[in-house]
């Protein structure tokens, strides 16, 4: 038997040639961003229970207060306010650019499960 990332172990029949590989899960990934489901599902699996209450308070603010509260910034802090927003806006449109692949791929490889050649 070997050892693979997920910390459980495996047996060889998963590396038989022309077998599709398991995927390669970065042990250097951050929570935030895209996580495939193979990496979610092992998250899960290893998760230790915890409180729900620990989840972190919501801010109140409406839309409108926090319009206003960016007109009272300082020049400087709105700009490093304006550079997070487009840097967040740039990361969840690459989280959902590889989503949407994932999803895309998925959908082929049941297209040819369900579809097998002559």
């Amino acid at each position: 038997q070997q050892w693979y990332q997920r910390r459980v172990p495996i047996t060889a029949g998963e590396y038989v040639a022309g077998c599709l590989l398991p995927p390669h899960l970065s042990p250097f990934v951050n929570s935030e961003g895209y996580q495939p489901p193979e990496q979610v599902e092992l998250l899960d699996r290893n998760k230790v229970a915890e409180d729900v209450a620990e989840e972190e308070p919501k801010d109140g603010m409406t839309p409108e207060d926090k319009r206003l509260a960016v007109m009272a910034m300082p020049k400087k802090r709105k700009i490093l306010y304006n550079k997070m927003v487009y840097s967040n806006k740039k990361k969840a449109s690459a989280v959902n650019k590889l989503k949407r692949k994932r999803e895309e791929l998925d959908e082929t490889r049941e297209n040819k499960k369900a579809a097998p050649e002559s």
